[in-house]
């Protein structure tokens, strides 16, 4: 199967971790409808430090104006017009969030990588920018 490795800062892992962050706001997607797996890699300590269920993808144009999305992702309106610039935002809706008790490597986990006969596994060696697909544990 198919799972995802989303980079995410600290302070948003906190609130997803807390629970008040029940979005995650991107500018891409992936090519693959929900429900899937997502690890959460939590930029600074270099760890995935759990993972949660994406089972709704919304896709919003309206740049800041939808307050009921961007309360969930915890970004203010400006915040959010000013990272979209104009362009589609993804939320990327959280559940089922499990939280490691001991943080994992990048290492443990196999990135996928497309290619014309199909997805091809490939070793991790460094974080993604926001998001990357892997190999989902079982």
């Amino acid at each position: 199967m198919i799972a995802v490795l989303i980079s995410i800062r600290p302070k948003w892992c906190e609130k997803i971790i807390s629970g008040e962050k029940t979005i995650e706001v991107r500018k891409t997607r992936p090519k693959m409808n929900p429900p899937f797996k997502c690890y959460i890699y939590k930029c600074g300590n270099g760890k995935v430090i759990g993972e949660f269920l994406c089972d709704e993808i919304i896709e919003d144009r309206t740049y800041g104006h939808n307050e009921e999305f961007y309360r969930a992702a915890c970004m203010s309106a400006y915040d959010a017009a000013a990272y979209a610039m104009q362009s589609p935002m993804y939320g990327w809706h959280i559940s089922d969030l499990r939280v490691y008790d001991h943080p994992r490597d990048l290492w443990e986990f196999t990135g996928l990588r497309q290619t014309r006969f199909g997805w091809e596994p490939v070793p991790i060696t460094r974080p993604p920018q926001s998001w990357r697909y892997v190999e989902e544990e079982t």
